[in-house]
């Protein structure tokens, strides 16, 4: 069972060192969620722990290639995909597969397949729910000001946006707070200087 002690303020170091060291609830692989607001940073942590990682191959799964859209994102459809295509199989040691969503054709695409990793990073808003944690060996939850991280969307994604995205962070607010995220995560970042 995962390590319950939350650590803040933590170095990438730390975290590697906790991954290579911690407990696993898997004897064949690792894996771990990185949560957290819009625009906190997830993916840049997630890049991080993949190029440093020295345990073996690595494969990272974004949530947003998972989602439904915008409103059938946070669903039970991706508590499924997250358990029984990608999590459960990941833990059995077998391959694991789900369909990407393409924004442009609103769409789901064809069966994308991966054999199972040493160490699986899910990340993106609905990486860390209540459904994820029996999988997971770490939750790093990425704190940020909300107005902080939709800038940073912005200026990542463009301001055409906006709109989507302040519906968004409600919609995630309410997420985290259902599934209490935040006071569930292991490792909790500081998302304005830890990024």
């Amino acid at each position: 069972m995962a390590e319950t002690k939350r650590v803040a303020n933590i170095s990438l170091e730390n975290i590697l060192e906790r991954l290579r060291t911690g407990p696993r609830k898997s004897a064949l692989s690792r894996a771990i969620s990185i949560d957290g607001p819009a625009g906190s940073g997830k993916t840049t942590l997630a890049n991080r722990i993949s190029e440093n990682y020295e345990g073996g191959q690595v494969l990272t799964i974004h949530m947003d290639d998972l989602y439904n859209g915008w409103e059938d994102a946070l669903t039970a459809q991706l508590t499924r995909t997250l358990v029984n295509q990608i999590l459960s199989p990941a833990a059995q040691g077998k391959p694991l597969g789900f369909r990407k969503y393409d924004w442009l054709s609103k769409s789901f695409g064809d069966l994308i397949s991966h054999p199972f990793p040493k160490l699986l990073i899910l990340e993106g808003v609905g990486s860390g729910q209540k459904a994820t944690r029996a999988f997971t060996d770490e939750l790093i939850w990425i704190d940020i000001d909300s107005e902080v991280g939709l800038q940073r969307v912005l200026r990542r994604d463009g301001d055409y946006l906006e709109t989507e995205m302040r519906i968004w962070q409600i919609r995630e607010q309410e997420h985290f707070k259902s599934e209490n995220t935040r006071d569930c995560a292991t490792i909790r970042v500081d998302g304005n200087f830890f990024i």
